[in-house]
């Protein structure tokens, strides 16, 4: 992370501390996230039912006992507000050392900008007007719509992400059948449907069967083992940088780690470019008023 003894950087000492806070802060809520779920998933919060359907077959069904612990969402969002934050203060940072002034130009406009399509990059365009062209396009260059999979770009996740959440709503949270592992006698059981990757509620029906006429299942003619992880429940697949579909980043724990990886690599990257800018321009101090000589804008 940058470094605080870098001269460059004294100006904005006190929001380089904040953006890192934010960070590690993010990083405590991952943990603690980890940490509710394993407890939960310790309390054995649901259990598989076997139901007699009217056309004569079985249904395995998911019956919960215990509910999500609310911390789950609690965790999750404010992960999520966490990482937002420490992008619009990485960007504020930059404007400051950039431009030599505190607060800087257009700084009620500023926030990092995310951006889905070409067409929104151009019509919020002016709100970056007051910064250097390097800026500008190295923030460009990592829109969602720069990338080959947009759907698993960490920026375009954590928009949509974070997007309900500003209009104070959490994103539900629910199990997810990750796992289906099933051994089954053909001369007993006549598997008809088999379990998905999917999110699974109160009651969803995981697989359906029949069994044959005057047999009954028993642990040595069917064996069904499944695994859930937690996920957010309009959670969807699509292709990604290996050609395969997937949920982004394999789970919703894959996806909060990359996303704390890559706001860390982002604010680190913009942070050593205003540097490389202030260096450029002649001064270590650019609020001295003469870092920046010939202009920033």
């Amino acid at each position: 992370m940058t470094d605080l003894l870098n001269p460059v950087f004294e100006p904005v000492a006190f929001e380089i501390r904040l953006l890192q806070g934010r960070l590690e802060r993010s990083e405590h809520h991952y943990k603690s996230f980890g940490r509710v779920w394993a407890d939960y998933l310790n309390s054995s919060p649901h259990l598989l039912e076997h139901t007699a359907e009217d056309d004569g077959t079985t249904a395995v069904r998911l019956r919960r006992v215990r509910p999500l612990p609310v911390e789950l969402s609690l965790d999750f969002g404010e992960l999520l507000y966490e990482l937002r934050a420490a992008l619009d203060n990485c960007l504020y940072a930059v404007a400051v050392l950039v431009s030599g002034e505190n607060p800087p130009p257009s700084a009620a406009r500023l926030e990092w900008p995310i951006r889905l399509t070409p067409a929104e990059w151009k019509s919020q365009a002016s709100r970056y007007r007051d910064l250097p062209a390097e800026i500008t396009e190295a923030l460009e260059r990592i829109q969602p719509y720069q990338a080959d999979c947009p759907d698993w770009n960490c920026l375009a996740i954590l928009h949509e992400l974070a997007r309900v959440d500003r209009h104070r709503s959490m994103h539900g949270l629910g199990l997810y059948l990750r796992e289906f592992l099933l051994q089954a006698d053909e001369r007993v059981v006549q598997v008809l449907d088999t379990g998905s990757p999917r999110i699974i509620i109160d009651g969803s029906e995981i697989m359906r069967m029949r069994v044959r006429d005057g047999l009954e299942l028993s642990p040595a003619n069917f064996d069904l083992h499944v695994e859930f992880d937690v996920d957010v429940t309009d959670v969807r697949e699509s292709v990604g940088p290996s050609g395969r579909r997937n949920r982004p980043w394999g789970s919703l724990d894959g996806r909060l780690k990359a996303l704390i990886r890559a706001t860390r690599e982002y604010t680190t990257g913009l942070l050593g470019l205003a540097e490389e800018y202030v260096r450029d321009r002649g001064g270590a101090d650019p609020l001295s008023g003469t870092a920046a000589a010939g202009g920033t804008h």
